[in-house]
């Protein structure tokens, strides 16, 4: 809006040589502290005053400038704009994005520097004395560590958890006084804060809780762009881009204190009735590794008769990655297999990773239109990604006892030739055709649409598969006052290879069905109906049932045990949206709107138990059928008292977002057995429906009356309510222990109730 205002108010200057003027806009505010993150998750809400627009614009003979600013010094401010010389054009959009993912989270640690949580060793002393002493384990109950850790978290300090994303577009386009187009694109992203709740991290102890902690963020993504364009005259062109993208981690890692253990302690195993011991004083955890990217294409785009159009373009990829590694560990107490301690780089087999990829794509294509009536386009797209990393058999980690001995590498096979399966060189490439013919009979626009894509894949499950699908759709407009269209589309995805446990959901095989109608209504001029419905039907057929497994193998000639495919099964998505608007006269305008959504799921799991002598048996089967039903509405009015001069606005909405989530289990399920044992703490992973998965319900209410004064100035005061509720049986609630082991931040990001009272002055020259 800020930009449709500056133009047309630029066009009404009276100075033919130079146009030059812009608008501020300055707010005034007033709100109650709000403690939830929700209220201000994505923006600022200042109070006092602010500037939430300013614009200043210049045009002449010599340069065309044109500055935006919104929400001016704020942690929502954006600006855009753009200079154009004689012998350049240069545009740029700076935007910066708050979000508040959860206020006054409680942490047991003190950040003594940044992405280091530390906790005093007399306390951590304390608690691992009183665990070793309490034998036997099955002493160490829930009530047991909650007692234990109580006065921790009674003291657990707050850290709001905030992200800051900070984001840069400069364009310089250099064509002008070139016989051909040349422009350079520089784009930077700066994220800094904490990346929220990372679900938590495990640290090896005699008692290994799985704590939820503020994970660091200090990381740069950089793309450079040239784009080259040489026009055949009216025959096309040929083009040219070179790209390249690098991605600098300035948190490469960081270091929790273990809550059980003061410092680092050789481990023992467990032997008998006598429980394992050791563990390291402090975990590190790796961030994501420095990298580059670069990107080279080049293509050919020809114009013919009869709207007749080809193009082809060719693209290169080279993806690096060779950040130097992190020591296996900290803890000085374990060694490798030739006794070099592991905490030392000088262990490690290789000093960095050095990855490499290469990926090429082509694409061709083809549109005409041979008869008046008749369009047909056609595109065949190859791409080929190639792991080149230089992979070797890993002699051992940490990973068989995180942090605490050293274990022997796994065995190498012909499925995993270097021991680790995530060690292998995932190769694959995609072919896909498609072709599309659209015919205009009248009103009515007719159109069909087959696509087909093979896919390969190196050390995947699913070695090979194909995905192929239509879509038919037909458009009518009769008139100006009814407008159809309707399309199906239908999908089935392949998957050739050999699974035990049931193909990965991107592999998998998948059929999918999509529906959609729109139907815009206009009976009158100053009246509007707008319905439209869309549905999304996906399944995954033929997943395996599961077999008795030993040792990750599937056992000899045993039979599978019927009705127990694990993984995602279905997915329905149906959405039904309303929207009418009317304009009773030329002073009064309404407009409402309604929306239904609703998303269902079914995930089931399965596993084993038993042997070759006792027979096997099944000893989970759980599943999941979630579902979230959305219901929007609102209603929008508009009341021009005095046309130009006084308007009256007002707007609400209501959201209300209910979630269900039905677990069920098999009678002998041991997950079923283990986890009510404290039915009390509602535990929300026990074997029960789950009626408050993530609901909310947002309401929210403005009104506004503007005064004009002249040309020059618009005066505006409002009030806004909001308020917001939320319920979730896993994030809600104040306690850091509802389940043994799991210890939660809970951070506040649930109700809150808003009432904001605000006066804005708009100012033109």
């Amino acid at each position: 809006m800020g930009l449709l205002v500056a133009t047309s108010f630029a066009a009404a200057q009276d100075k033919p040589a130079t146009t030059s003027g812009g608008q501020v806009t300055v707010q005034t505010l007033t709100v109650e502290d709000i403690a939830s993150s929700k209220f201000q998750e994505y923006k600022d809400v200042p109070k006092g005053f602010s500037m939430p627009f300013v614009n200043i614009f210049s045009t002449s003979s010599a340069i065309d400038f044109n500055l935006n600013a919104y929400n001016v010094s704020q942690h929502d401010q954006r600006y855009t704009g753009w200079a154009n010389l004689s012998w350049m054009d240069f545009g740029f959009d700076y935007n910066q994005v708050v979000h508040r993912m959860g206020n006054d989270a409680k942490v047991l640690y003190a950040e003594t520097a940044p992405g280091v949580w530390s906790m005093p060793a007399s306390l951590r002393k304390y608690y691992s004395d009183a665990i070793d002493a309490t034998l036997p384990t099955s002493a160490r109950t829930y009530d047991f560590y909650n007692n234990l850790f109580a006065p921790s978290f009674a003291a657990a300090g707050m850290v709001d958890l905030t992200q800051l994303r900070k984001r840069g577009t400069y364009g310089f386009d250099f064509s002008k006084d070139l016989p051909f187009s040349l422009n350079f694109t520089y784009t930077h992203e700066r994220k800094d804060g904490f990346r929220g709740q990372g679900g938590g991290d495990i640290v090896s102890g005699p008692y290994s809780p799985v704590i939820d902690m503020p994970e660091r963020v200090n990381e740069l993504t950089q793309d450079y762009a040239i784009k080259f364009e040489y026009k055949l005259n009216t025959m096309g062109n040929v083009h040219a881009a070179l790209t390249k993208n690098v991605y600098t981690n300035d948190q490469k890692s960081y270091f929790v204190d273990n809550l059980v253990r003061p410092s680092d302690l050789a481990y023992s195993a467990a032997s008998g009735s006598i429980p394992p011991y050791g563990g390291p004083g402090t975990a590190m955890f790796s961030g994501m590794p420095d990298n580059d990217m670069m990107n080279t294409s080049f293509g050919v785009f020809l114009k013919f008769a009869k709207q007749t159009r080809l193009g082809a373009d060719v693209a290169l990829g080279r993806y690096n990655q060779n950040q130097n590694f992190l020591p296996y560990t900290d803890n000085t107490t374990v060694l490798t297999a030739n006794n070099t301690p592991a905490y030392l780089t000088s262990s490690l087999q290789a000093p960095s990773f050095n990855g490499k990829i290469n990926t090429t794509t082509y694409n061709i294509w083809f549109a005409s239109r041979p008869i008046e009536n008749l369009a047909v386009r056609l595109s065949y797209r190859s791409w080929d990604l190639t792991n080149k990393t230089n992979r070797y058999v890993i002699t051992g980690d940490l990973s068989a006892s995180p942090d605490r001995s050293w274990g022997a590498a796994d065995a190498v096979s012909v499925d995993a030739p270097y021991g680790h399966p995530t060690a292998i060189n995932y190769d694959n490439s995609s072919k896909k055709f498609q072709g599309s013919v659209s015919y205009d009979i009248g009103a009515l626009t007719l159109e069909g649409l087959y696509r087909s894509t093979k896919l390969d894949r190196t050390y995947r499950e699913a070695a090979s598969g194909t995905d192929r699908g239509y879509t038919l759709a037909g458009i009518y407009h009769a008139n100006d006052w009814v407008g159809l269209r309707l399309y199906y589309d239908d999908a089935k995805r392949t998957a050739d290879g050999t699974t035990v446990y049931g193909f990965q959901m991107d592999e998998a095989e998948r059929r999918s069905k999509k529906t959609g109608l729109d139907l815009e209504f206009e009976p009158m001029a100053n009246m509007g109906l707008t319905f439209a419905y869309f549905r999304r039907d996906v399944t995954y057929p033929n997943r395996p049932d599961r077999v008795p497994v030993a040792s990750g193998v599937p056992v000899a000639g045993q039979p599978s045990f019927p009705g127990t495919p694990s993984g995602l099964l279905s997915a329905k998505y149906d959405s039904y949206s309303i929207d009418f608007d009317y304009s009773l006269t030329e002073k009064v305008e309404l407009a409402a709107f309604f929306t239904y959504e609703k998303d269902v799921s079914v995930n089931q799991w399965s596993s084993t138990q038993g042997s070759v002598a006792a027979g096997y048996s099944i000893a989970n089967l759980v599943n999941h059928s979630g579902q979230d039903k959305t219901n929007t509405f609102g209603v929008n009015a508009a009341f021009h008292f005095v046309p130009e001069k006084w308007t009256f606005r007002f707007g609400v909405m209501d959201q209300k977002v209910d979630g269900f989530e039905d677990v069920t289990a098999n009678a002998t399920s041991t997950y079923a057995l283990g986890r009510t044992a404290y039915p009390q703490y509602l535990n929300p992973a026990a074997i029960w429906p789950i009626t408050d998965w993530d609901d909310t319900h947002l309401t929210s209410l403005t009104a506004s009356l503007d005064y004009l004064i002249g040309k020059t100035w618009k005066l505006t005061a409002g009030y806004t309510y909001e308020k917001y509720t939320a319920a979730d049986a896993w994030t809600s609630g104040t306690t850091m222990f509802p389940q043994s082991p799991l210890i939660f931040m809970k951070p506040n990001l649930g109700n809150y109730t808003a009432n904001v009272v605000f006066a804005t002055m708009n100012y033109r020259f």
